[in-house]
């Protein structure tokens, strides 16, 4: 795992009068990266017909046909969850005529810990008949733990550069207040890829994400 601490503003308060115990503000971020374990892909499922069950079914068709091939590669119902089911009357958006459609959207989204099939896959579900695949994510199953080393390195940081600069009048610090915040990894997208003849589909699995934390502390200085 790869560790990085970085740098932040320092803010000092201004010295209280009377009995007020002066303060200092400082702002602090920890990082840690790690390789995904976990991916997930969405993939939307449109059908249109002027008849609501021939729409239906062409889509209940596409679905299934889809997830046959799926389990063919080797998933099973743990790795398939079929979602977000919608039927609406409307115009088509995307062409001028103004004839009316039953349009059917269904979503598709797989989720396995074999990141090696990513490509595999995206082939497949391009295959199949699904509208286009929403997205491709690489994350980290246990995130929980990876925040909170994030946390520790943040606080880490905020700590000594409240040291840094009580110490330049010899003042020694405590926490009073400190606000955490956190920054959650970007997924790797796939967007609206258009169905084609190919069994596999070319992804590059990113080699670490990185799990950000940031800190605004505030420490009592005390001689």
């Amino acid at each position: 795992m790869k560790k990085t601490i970085g740098t932040f503003a320092v803010l000092i308060s201004s010295l209280a009068l009377g009995k007020d115990i002066p303060t200092i503000a400082v702002n602090g971020v920890g990082s840690i990266s790690a390789k995904p374990d976990t991916m997930s892909i969405i993939a939307n499922v449109e059908t249109k017909n002027t008849n609501s069950q021939k729409a239906v079914e062409e889509n209940n068709t596409i679905v299934k046909n889809a997830i046959e091939l799926l389990k063919k590669d080797g998933l099973t119902d743990s790795n398939i969850k079929i979602e977000n089911y919608n039927l609406n009357y409307r115009k088509d958006y995307n062409s001028k005529s103004d004839e009316m459609n039953y349009f059917v959207n269904n979503q598709i989204i797989i989720t396995t810990k074999n990141l090696e099939k990513a490509g595999d896959l995206l082939g497949i579900l391009n295959n199949s008949g699904v509208s286009n695949i929403n997205n491709v994510n690489f994350f980290i199953s246990n995130k929980k733990e990876l925040e909170n080393k994030a946390y520790k390195l943040a606080y880490t940081d905020a700590k000594n550069k409240a040291k840094l600069i009580a110490k330049m009048d010899d003042f020694k610090i405590s926490p009073k207040y400190i606000d955490l915040g956190y920054s959650n990894p970007r997924p790797y997208p796939v967007f609206n890829m258009t169905r084609a003849n190919s069994s596999d589909v070319p992804v590059t699995i990113p080699e670490s994400i990185s799990v950000t934390a940031n800190i605004n502390a505030t420490f009592y200085m005390k001689k």
